[in-house]
């Protein structure tokens, strides 16, 4: 039994036996970017679901991991791009019209140079995406002049305040204490992050996956890889920082990994320089990658003043009539393996319940010392996505954070959580967490939570509320329809594959329903 709809339209996943076909298209190149290399597509082919094939004497790299169907590279070969394109777009618009999304074909990460190279007058739109940022390698190592002096201050305070030493990076001896670094850095994170909507942290989870297989692969993939070890006050040493990056082209080297201990101040500027200085001094270009359209990173990149920026472009080929197509093919199902969405699934219990003859229920603000019976029931309730006891201590003590329990009989039977999102003009919410103990349910405890937050969120001037549910859980749809919420798109795959994810929405100000 089939299982891979891509294969019905001749795609293939990754391997590594692809790499030496793939690069020899890459090499091709004057100018590529940073998204062009094999050890991207490879460490980033689950997260991104990404298949490809040879079309026209053209590499064309696919990618699915949001549902819909895309090129997530231009064509590149030597001539005939635009009938490249034309049998690609083909491709994407049967895909998308069986799935209902054929507006979404499009052509993403289009270099200048590969730009030139299609009849623009064919396409039906060109617009900007972003840029990668390039900086002259021997500023990085030296970090001279008053522009970039509070870099060099920040690496000689590591330098200073640290006992350290580098090391290249060895899979066998550094993969497992980067690994540790990895999901302590994106726990941090997600703490961090707790409040901003759900595409950031679906990015951060992929990231993650593709910065494991970089880990895993780092040899087999051709990447240079270095480690900072940082003594502690016991005289011990811990990795604190690990970076990997590649040749490109003919005068580039590409940071593709950079992942720090962020209560070693300074590290993040010390690790890069040191990079630059030790792997990559013999070429005169260093491309730090785009900055995703984040404003904060954004800000990061521009500060180590970039001397070129090269520019990234996504295409829409132009609409096609298409001939009828087999709307009997399975429905593909993204693949982000390990993907951690909003807690918020079916541990609400069923709100039609009668409710029982139990001892009162009182909703109250979670105080610290809960905090060990909250983690027992998310536990409980989430076999794979609950939070962790570092990560609730952080929202208990979160300003922006709504944080409720239910307590019966001196005992937690139940936990909401939601937090407060400020923007330039409004202030939004996301319920993010509720849990209500199995033997307790039938009393309408969910409900009760759900209304408490959404008054809370109400009083601190919130106009939209957000939440994600399983599309299966009908009980809690059900509940949140009643309560003022209503569907604004679904989630392909969003809570495991084949398992889809609703994305519900409220005004605030109708939010409160009467009991």
């Amino acid at each position: 039994m089939r299982t891979d709809p891509l294969s019905d339209f001749g795609l293939r996943p990754v391997t590594l036996a692809d790499r030496p076909a793939m690069e020899r298209y890459f090499h091709s190149l004057r100018e590529p970017l940073s998204d062009y290399t094999f050890s991207q597509l490879f460490t980033w082919r689950n997260s991104l679901r990404i298949a490809w094939d040879v079309i026209e004497n053209h590499l064309c790299v696919f990618a699915n991991g949001s549902g819909d169907l895309t090129l997530l590279l231009p064509p590149i070969g030597d001539t005939g791009s635009d009938r490249a394109l034309a049998r690609a777009a083909e491709i994407m618009d049967q895909y998308n019209s069986i799935h209902a999304c054929r507006e979404k074909s499009r052509v993403e990460y289009v270099s200048e140079e590969l730009l030139a190279r299609f009849d623009r007058s064919k396409l039906a739109a060109v617009t900007p995406q972003g840029n990668d940022y390039l900086y002259d390698v021997k500023r990085m190592i030296d970090l001279a002049g008053g522009d970039l002096a509070s870099k060099r201050q920040a690496k000689n305070r590591f330098m200073r305040n640290y006992a350290h030493r580098v090391e290249a990076y060895d899979a066998a001896r550094h993969f497992d204490a980067c690994r540790e670094l990895l999901n302590s850095w994106k726990e941090r994170q997600d703490c961090a992050h707790a409040g901003d909507d759900t595409s950031s942290f679906i990015k951060r989870t992929k990231e993650s996956l593709a910065t494991q297989l970089s880990l895993e692969h780092a040899g087999d993939l051709g990447l240079r890889g270095l480690v900072v070890y940082v003594q502690d006050q016991q005289g011990g040493e811990q990795i604190k920082g690990f970076t990997f990056g590649e040749a490109l082209g003919t005068d580039q080297s590409s940071i593709v990994v950079e992942k720090t201990d962020l209560e070693c101040k300074g590290l993040a500027q010390f690790i890069f320089s040191e990079f630059c200085q030790t792997a990559w001094a013999d070429r005169p270009l260093v491309n730090a990658g785009d900055d995703w359209g984040l404003e904060s990173l954004a800000w990061t990149k521009s500060s180590y003043r970039p001397v070129k920026l090269l520019k990234k472009f996504a295409m829409t080929p132009p609409v096609r009539v298409l001939a009828a197509v087999d709307c009997r093919l399975p429905i593909a199902n993204c693949e982000l393996e390990g993907a951690a969405p909003s807690l918020l699934q079916s541990a609400i219990g069923n709100s039609q319940s009668e409710i029982s003859q139990c001892s009162p229920v009182v909703i109250r603000p979670a105080r610290r010392s809960d905090l060990p019976s909250i983690s027992a029931l998310e536990e409980g309730c989430f076999t794979t996505y609950n939070l962790s006891k570092r990560q609730l201590g952080y929202l208990q003590q979160r300003q922006s954070a709504v944080f409720l329990v239910a307590e019966q009989d001196g005992r937690i039977v139940g936990e909401g959580i939601a937090l407060v999102r400020h923007h330039k003009q409004s202030v939004s919410g996301r319920v993010y967490s509720l849990a209500v103990d199995p033997a307790s349910r039938g009393q309408r405890i969910g409900e009760r939570l759900m209304r408490e937050m959404v008054e809370q969120l109400r009083h601190r001037a919130v106009r939209r509320i957000y939440l994600e549910v399983e599309a299966s859980n009908a009980p809690a749809i059900h509940l949140y329809e009643r309560l003022g919420f209503g569907s604004i798109g679904t989630l392909p795959d969003y809570y495991g594959e084949g398992k889809a994810g609703v994305h519900m929405m409220c005004e605030a100000a109708g939010a409160a329903i009467a009991a």
